[in-house]
């Protein structure tokens, strides 16, 4: 339980960066079709569904795995890997000296918090799942005394009922439009015009896979914000289907449906597709102000949801190490922007010498291990901060110096010199 929470711990965050491009995005294409902004979530969906992503120079995810299980697991003093070299050198501190574990340890801190995250998780996802279907059965007692409205939908998808107080499709296989019985004439049109549209882009079906996504990811407050909006971008996108060949006087007359129709604003955990659900007089501007968008609009939209596309459902290339690097048998000096491997450099040195050290951190962690034969001279698994030191040598012979890098950024150096 505690790995799968961590996967989706590190989904859930690298989502969250095309999430939080996604919200101004809205905003930038508010003229384009509104159909594209459920594309967008689409995509943001794919990127939490999809436990692999190809890797690609030019993704603008800055980490796709921030915590490892390894780390974990085992790592004496734990790090995470952001991506961003700031907030890298902000957290590790914090978290490498409150989780370290205690000498003689016999579990990681971290490992103990992360089961424990991943025990919540569970309970979570299924107290969420479980009132979804509890709304979802009380509603299907509540119309079970409907009446097929057969006078005005011969293909019986249309019901009448007492019960109810505003229009809304029930059912998955099967859907149903259940309609007040009190629905007056007038708004008879436009209401079934607007729930057929529902039907038609198969909307019943997108809303549950939204909200089914969301009782994975309850923990993640960037997904609850994306699926509010989802659910105000599939309310927008039905109106602007219905009302794009519409005149004027026709807009008027369904805006004028909606606000009869309109029902108390719902909770976001609403099963059901609900004509009004969501902002009244958001929708009624959108309508009345609807101008169909021009074909140069939809092909730009359509090209920034493809760069999107691009751009967030990959993962930044894994580099073993970029930089550069000097060995030969006096000295060993790395520099690095990236060092994600193990390197090792012999050196001959003789007794009277001294093996000048300078490790510089500036991100990640390294491990450094000095051997002379089998002997360990120096050994450092943890090393999260820079270090400068000299060893003296005793005896003359050949000398290995090992580095092994985990997401670090610095340089290292071992020159010898000669006891003044």
């Amino acid at each position: 339980m505690d790995m799968i929470f961590l996967k989706l711990l590190n989904m859930g965050l690298a989502a969250s960066w095309l999430i939080l491009a996604i919200l101004p995005l809205r905003i930038l294409l508010k003229k384009a079709p509104k159909r594209v902004c459920c594309v967008l979530w689409g995509i943001a969906a794919l990127r939490l569904v999809c436990p692999l992503s190809l890797r690609a120079p030019f993704s603008l995810i800055p980490s796709a795995e921030i915590l490892n299980a390894h780390t974990v697991q085992y790592a004496r003093r734990p790090t995470v890997n952001t991506g961003i070299l700031l907030i890298n050198r902000t957290l590790n501190p914090i978290i490498s000296r409150t989780l370290s574990p205690a000498p003689g340890a016999s579990v990681n801190p971290l490992h103990v918090w992360i089961f424990a995250a991943g025990i919540l998780w569970a309970v979570g996802a299924v107290l969420l799942l479980c009132y979804g279907m509890f709304r979802y059965l009380r509603l299907r007692i509540k119309v079970r005394e409907a009446v097929p409205f057969e006078e005005f939908s011969p293909s019986k998808n249309l019901w009448l009922c007492d019960a109810v107080s505003s229009p809304f499709i029930l059912g998955l296989l099967k859907p149903r439009i259940f309609l007040p019985s009190g629905i007056g004439a007038d708004e008879l049109a436009y209401v079934t015009a607007h729930e057929q549209a529902h039907l038609q882009r198969k909307d019943h079906w997108w809303k549950w896979l939204g909200y089914l996504l969301l009782t994975v990811y309850w923990f993640h407050p960037l997904v609850w914000a994306a699926y509010v909006l989802f659910c105000r971008d599939l309310e927008l996108a039905c109106d602007e289907k219905v009302v794009r060949d519409f005149d004027g006087a026709e807009k008027k007359a369904y805006a004028h449906a909606l606000v009869s129709c309109g029902m108390q604003r719902k909770t976001v955990l609403s099963c059901p597709l609900a004509f009004g659900e969501i902002d009244v007089k958001e929708r009624v501007k959108t309508i009345l102000n609807y101008k169909k968008p021009g074909p140069g609009v939809t092909a730009a939209a359509t090209v920034l949801c493809f760069l999107l596309a691009l751009c967030f459902l990959t993962d930044p290339p894994v580099s073993e190490f970029t930089g550069s690097r000097n060995g030969n048998d006096s000295e060993f000096v790395m520099v690095f922007r990236k060092f994600n491997a193990t390197d090792s450099q012999n050196l001959t040195l003789e007794a009277g010498d001294v093996l000048n050290a300078a490790i510089i951190l500036d991100d990640g962690r390294m491990a450094v291990k000095i051997r002379y034969g089998d002997a360990v001279i120096y050994d450092n698994q943890e090393l999260l901060v820079s270090e400068i030191f000299d060893l003296e040598i005793a005896q003359s012979g050949i000398y290995t110096v090992e580095v092994t890098g985990e997401h670090a950024r610095g340089r290292v150096s071992f020159t010898r010199s000669r006891l003044s």
